[in-house]
């Protein structure tokens, strides 16, 4: 695999995790206090005003679990065809991937993608 291509991998690897702490954020910082005030202000809050001010964030939202599914597919495929993964392991990845993808990606790219192959030896194997 390219080295390119490897640092695009671990780019997307990352960016679920990196994603959750923007939004995170976002939602503490902007979000949270604006719907406080809302309530203290307005009483109820209508259900178009709060959605209206948040399809940006569930848009990103929708985009990033489209990015987590496509990543998941991906690596779970080259999970089970690594060669260099035993058996044992790959049952491991996949269910790492199925349940915690997010923490997976990164430790899976910098494990077993990242690194380079390792050359054949000259010397004869007894």
């Amino acid at each position: 695999m390219p080295r390119s291509q490897k640092v695009f991998i671990g780019i997307l690897s990352f960016l679920p995790l990196v994603a959750a702490a923007i939004f995170l954020i976002y939602f503490l910082a902007n979000i949270f206090p604006e719907i406080i005030r809302m309530e203290h202000e307005h009483g109820d809050v209508p259900p178009e005003f709060f959605f209206g001010n948040m399809m940006g964030f569930i848009a990103s939202i929708i985009i990033l679990a489209f990015v987590q599914l496509g990543l998941m597919i991906y690596f779970i495929i080259h999970a089970i065809n690594n060669k260099r993964v035993k058996n044992e392991e790959r049952i491991i990845w996949v269910l790492l991937f199925i349940f915690v993808s997010t923490i997976a990606y990164p430790i899976y790219w910098g494990i077993r993608i990242w690194p380079e192959e390792k050359p054949e030896s000259n010397f004869v194997k007894m």
